[in-house]
């Protein structure tokens, strides 16, 4: 293509953007603030390194739209959303739209841990080290996950594992081999399961 580049059509999608065109040719979609910003109308002309600026502008504009939609449904760590927008978009439009969203203090790791292994421990009832390797997955930092799972006691597991003999386990405990093996793949000690048998007074033979 020549240098200089002549925009000659311009129409809404669907989406409320505006197509590009050059000689009929389709460029790329830009949204309005993008549009007047840069004083894009029907025979303007701009250079290729002018026209990819432009691009790269329209891009993170709606890798940043796109973080608002996913972080209006629930809290993301910075990992969780970065990859999410990959999707989409390339890594430096992902990385400035994750960054926007930090700034705006949207994101924020430490609050996202604290919240999702509170969720993972009183909802999911799952095991401290399970929610590390989750919370691990996610992309928290080890110090942030050290600092969390800190503020977890050690009885709090027992008596989740109580909880779940009492009631989803209870039918099955006529065979507690096999309910040590479910609670050991959830991730929770074998010390910890033997003192929640304790306390319900079931002698648990060593597995």
């Amino acid at each position: 293509m020549l240098n200089n580049i002549k925009i000659t059509d311009i129409t809404k999608t669907k989406k409320g953007f505006n197509a590009l065109f050059a000689d009929e040719e389709f460029l790329f979609s830009v949204d309005d603030m993008v549009l007047y910003r840069n004083n894009i109308q029907i025979g303007s002309c701009f250079t290729q390194q002018e026209l990819a600026c432009i691009s790269k502008q329209s891009q993170d504009t709606k890798a940043v739209d796109k973080a608002y939609t996913l972080l209006s449904s629930r809290m993301h760590s910075k990992k969780e959303l970065y990859d999410k927008l990959l999707r989409k978009f390339e890594p430096e439009s992902a990385l400035y739209a994750v960054d926007k969203m930090e700034q705006l203090g949207l994101i924020d790791d430490a609050v996202f841990a604290q919240a999702k292994a509170d969720y993972l421990l009183n909802v999911k009832k799952q095991s401290l080290s399970a929610i590390k390797l989750k919370l691990s997955c996610l992309g928290i930092d080890k110090d942030i996950i050290d600092s969390v799972l800190l503020s977890f006691e050690l009885e709090n597991q027992i008596d989740d594992i109580t909880r779940l003999l009492q009631t989803k386990y209870m039918s099955r405990l006529s065979a507690p081999d096999k309910v040590v093996a479910s609670l050991l793949r959830k991730g929770f000690k074998y010390g910890e399961i033997k003192r929640a048998f304790d306390n319900l007074n079931i002698n648990l033979q060593e597995y």
